[in-house]
């Protein structure tokens, strides 16, 4: 199980930190402050910058409702409405 020692117990926040978290951390080149919420909003951040629907990214995020991560990420994807306004022009272009 995730977060669990060989005997089965969970495993302290300051073992955590000292052995896996700050080695990790370490390891991949990250700042030592770094925590695991800053992953989360890189993870989002990162996937809505490639153009991954909102929608999906809210679902993967765990929010109850899309609102909450409109909220906290969509000044991060203000191309929607270019990308919309293209989408359209495409659809309705008069055939050549």
């Amino acid at each position: 199980m995730l977060c669990r020692t060989p005997r089965g117990t969970l495993f302290r926040r300051d073992y955590y930190n000292r052995e896996i978290w700050k080695p990790a951390l370490a390891a991949a080149g990250l700042l030592a402050d770094t925590t695991f919420h800053d992953l989360r909003h890189t993870f989002a951040s990162t996937a809505l910058a490639e153009g991954v629907p909102i929608s999906e990214v809210s679902r993967w995020l765990g929010h109850k409702s899309i609102t909450t991560t409109v909220d906290l990420y969509g000044h991060l994807v203000p191309e929607a409405t270019g990308r919309a306004r293209d989408a359209l022009d495409r659809a309705f272009a008069p055939l050549r």
